[in-house]
C-alpha cells in the first residue's frame, strides 16, 4: 500500500509540474529574429525536412523573400521568389528574386 501512495504522490508531482510549465508558457510568441526597434529583418524556419522553407521579411521594403528547400543540398541557399506588400488587403505580388552571386 505504501508503494503505491508513492507511485500516486510523484505522478500528482509531475502531472503538477507540467500544468505549471504549460501555463507559463501559453500566450508567449516566438520571435526568431528581430531587432529592438522592430525595424530589423525577421525569419521564420518552416520545418526541418525537405520540405522546408526559410521566410525572411524585410521591414523597410515591406517584402517577404522565400528560400525553399532550406534544409537539403548544398549550404548556399538561393532565393526563390518574394513577395511585395505595399498595404494590408490590397493584392500581393509575387517576384523571382533575379539572378544571384554566389559570393556577394
Amino acid at each position: 500500500m505504501a508503494q503505491v501512495w508513492v507511485w500516486m504522490r510523484n505522478g500528482l508531482a509531475l502531472v503538477g509540474v507540467l500544468a505549471i510549465g504549460f501555463w507559463l508558457g501559453t500566450g508567449r510568441a516566438v520571435n526568431a529574429s528581430s531587432s529592438e526597434s522592430g525595424q530589423g529583418v525577421q525569419f521564420q524556419l518552416t520545418g526541418v525536412d525537405r520540405g522546408s522553407s526559410l521566410l525572411v521579411y524585410h521591414p523597410g521594403t515591406k517584402s517577404v523573400y522565400v528560400y525553399q528547400g532550406a534544409m537539403e543540398g548544398n549550404a548556399a541557399l538561393q532565393c526563390t521568389y518574394k513577395f511585395q506588400m505595399d498595404r494590408p488587403g490590397d493584392v500581393i505580388q509575387r517576384e523571382g528574386c533575379g539572378v544571384q552571386k554566389l559570393i556577394p
